[in-house]
């Protein structure tokens, strides 16, 4: 039975286009309802840069930061980038685009609350990978215990759209080719609520907003969760 790490880890570069665009390509969204160009991927990462409130000099930790994409434009923009995967072709990605950063190979699992904390951590485009709500749950509070200022989980499958989005992505195939591509291979699903209470558990406040790459048709079944530490009185 095929898993997600042995997927991610057999992962190989396409080598065209630009820098950026061979990363996002390399992350996965390359073909299908997952594919992003460079443009819409720097506005939306852009977005969520400027609601979050990143500047040049902060820092910033990716969660299964794959081969860095997701950094890359933050990079540019004068931020200090750091992240975790468990996939080590993804992680030699991730180095050589950024040899500035601190990327290491680990499960996102194996990740506590580091002792010494970070402006920001993200995790784009994972959450859905995990095993199960557990595992997620424990990942969301080390993220939290880390972040001083923010904590942005994004690209979470609607569990309310579960159906409408499995029938889109096998609507991509024939059943054939949908077995052999995605047997074994579940995505997890999230209630927005989950998240909310995470955040007053921890004294975070949650914003709740529907996901908008241009050209992505993945739109409709995904949502992005941020959260933004609450400053003492």
């Amino acid at each position: 039975m095929a898993d997600w790490k042995s997927v991610w880890s057999r992962r190989q570069a396409a080598g065209a286009g630009s820098p950026l665009q061979a990363l996002i390509d390399l992350d996965g969204f390359d073909s299908g309802a997952g594919r992003i160009r460079e443009a819409a991927w720097r506005a939306y990462v852009t977005e969520i840069a400027g609601r979050l409130g990143m500047h040049a000099g902060d820092s910033v930790l990716e969660i299964g930061c794959g081969s860095g994409a997701f950094l890359f434009p933050l990079r540019e923009a004068g931020l200090r980038v750091a992240g975790l995967d468990y996939s080590p072709t993804l992680v030699a990605a991730a180095r050589a685009a950024m040899p500035d950063g601190d990327f290491r190979e680990a499960e996102a699992g194996e990740f506590a609350a580091a002792p010494r904390s970070v402006d920001f951590v993200v995790a784009n485009s994972v959450f859905h990978y995990f095993p199960d709500d557990a595992y997620a749950d424990r990942v969301l509070a080390a993220m939290l215990g880390t972040a001083d200022r923010a904590v942005a989980v994004l690209e979470l499958p609607e569990l309310d759209c579960r159906d409408d989005a499995e029938a889109a992505r096998r609507g991509l195939l024939s059943d054939r080719e949908y077995e052999a591509k995605y047997a074994g291979l579940a995505h997890r699903y999230f209630r927005r609520e989950s998240f909310s209470s995470a955040a007053r558990r921890h004294g975070f406040d949650a914003e709740m907003f529907g996901q908008s790459i241009d050209g992505y048709a993945q739109n409709a079944f995904r949502f992005n969760c941020l959260l933004r530490r609450i400053s003492p009185a």
